[in-house]
């Protein structure tokens, strides 16, 4: 693993008498392609110490409710079934009371040797590793497992798609030729087991273990998942995805239909609703459940790949400097360039998701519009209930309550309506952030608050003015329609 990935946090040393080695683990939770879990392991090998891996899932949290829950559960189910067959003892653990998993971290960390923590800039995982380096009395290692690039290795920022791509067109190999192991466990010694230690843990802070049997309940989505669930306090109007299964197995399933079906057309397709030409996996990538290490990997194999294939100049052109088929091209500009100019953009920006981080030129062009008229004005509610005239954003909508997403493209265009409906653009902001991460499967994320902020203007230039959006760039309803066949889309969701 490369220095840039990780930062020590709390300053303070290994405890070289621990008895144990912590990967508390947040946001890459996944047993594979991961970083972090390649620097637990080499702690516990080194010490020849039980590796405690804990995956908590918490409460304290805004956007709580039983989608979130559901969708982690499900990718706990497949994380235990990989850490039984290794020497990891793996925790899986649901909070029943807010903060409850503040005092099992600190428990954890006492007499441990170290602790390894995900590295996330933004959310309850970025609170989470700030909590650690306050509690914990021992070494606090915190990993960066979210992309191909470090968020720590560009030493200068970004404002547009086009300069970050000249950034990776110049160092991208670098990091690709040093992946995180795509089977770490293999590689973890025959460590002592940990459970004894588990249980002193739980004993200390008198919290109970999480059945097993309730994480089983939950991960099948039934009305008995639902009705395990209904003893928490979180949000319940929020349900469950029928047709997406939280986890590493469904994850790699769908990577693999992806590639030997959509990936060749993916340059045409992916912005056609009506072909279902994206890759789909941006929830699965949200909660660590795949690693972009792992989908990079395996385009890179399907399209018989190597370096000899780059055709330079490295000019941060779009498509043709891999030397892949255009799909495979477009598809890696998404989930390197996109995704992660996005990741490092928060790292860089703590204050992200406010309103006042986009551009001069976005802030001022809007709020030089700021009292145009507005064709129409809808309260949050409405809009919540897709209660609008326009029948194609009620549609997209409708499909982020019902599967946690939204088509890409409309996706887009369900934010520009939003900013025209809204009373002024900072409210538009704020209740697009509300409607993403309460509902979408990948909110709470960089990548979500990129597509959120790029309807301002963020990553974007300025285009021709006209009311309410100033120089920030325009769609409607009616262009898209006559771009697409939305009739099906329309009807399909104006049924849910």
């Amino acid at each position: 693993m490369i220095d840039v990935r990780r930062i020590d946090a709390n300053d303070k040393p290994l405890n070289p008498d621990g008895t144990h080695v912590v990967y508390w683990m947040t946001s890459s939770r996944r047993a594979r392609w991961n970083h972090a879990l390649d620097h637990a392991i080499e702690l516990a090998n080194e010490h020849n110490a039980p590796l405690i891996v804990v995956e908590c899932l918490a409460l304290g949290h805004r956007w709580a409710n039983d989608r979130i829950h559901t969708f982690v559960l499900q990718g706990m189910m497949d994380n235990r079934n990989l850490f039984e067959s290794s020497a990891v003892t793996y925790v899986p653990y649901v909070e029943t009371k807010k903060a409850q998993a503040g005092g099992l971290l600190k428990s954890f960390s006492t007499n441990a040797i170290a602790v390894v923590i995900d590295d996330f800039p933004t959310y309850m995982p970025r609170d989470v590793a700030k909590r650690a380096k306050e509690l914990v009395e021992c070494s606090v290692r915190c990993i960066d497992s979210n992309g191909i690039i470090p968020l720590r290795a560009p030493e200068r920022s970004f404002s547009t798609a086009h300069s970050f791509r000249r950034y990776i067109h110049q160092n991208v190999l670098n990091f690709i030729s040093d992946p995180p192991q795509s089977e770490p466990l293999k590689h973890l010694n025959d460590v002592p087991n940990g459970n004894h230690i588990v249980a002193q843990c739980f004993d200390s802070v008198d919290v109970p273990l999480t059945p097993l049997e309730f994480i089983w309940r939950v991960s099948e989505a039934s009305r008995e998942g639902r009705e395990a669930l209904e003893v928490l306090d979180i949000d319940h109007d929020v349900p469950p995805v029928d047709n997406r299964r939280g986890g590493s197995v469904t994850a790699r399933t769908e990577l693999k239909k992806f590639i030997e079906q959509r990936l060749e057309s993916y340059h045409i397709d992916r912005n056609h609703p009506e072909r279902h030409g994206g890759s789909g996996l941006s929830p699965w990538l949200h909660y660590g459940h795949i690693s972009s290490y792992e989908v990079v990997h395996e385009v890179l194999e399907s399209q018989r790949w190597n370096p000899m294939k780059i055709t330079p100049p490295h000019n941060g052109r779009r498509a043709g400097w891999w030397g892949m088929s255009e799909g495979a091209e477009a598809f890696l500009d998404q989930v390197i360039t996109w995704r992660e100019l996005g990741f490092i953009y928060c790292y860089e920006h703590p204050s992200h998701t406010s309103y006042q981080t986009l551009p001069e030129w976005a802030k001022n062009t809007l709020e030089e519009h700021s009292n145009d008229e507005r064709p129409y004005i809808y309260t949050f509610e409405q809009l919540e209930e897709a209660q609008t005239h326009d029948p194609l954003w009620n549609a997209a909508q409708m499909q982020l309550r019902k599967e946690g997403i939204i088509h890409n493209y409309l996706r887009m265009l369900w934010g520009k309506k939003v900013l025209e409906w809204c009373p002024d653009p900072e409210t538009a902001c704020e209740w697009l952030i509300q409607l993403n991460d309460r509902w979408a499967l990948d909110g709470r994320d960089p990548n979500s608050y990129t597509g959120i902020f790029w309807i301002f203007g963020r990553f974007d230039r300025g285009w021709f003015e006209r009311s309410v959006f100033g120089k920030v760039r325009y769609m409607t309803s009616a262009s898209t329609q006559r771009k697409f066949k939305t009739e099906d889309y329309i009807r399909k969701y104006a049924d849910s």
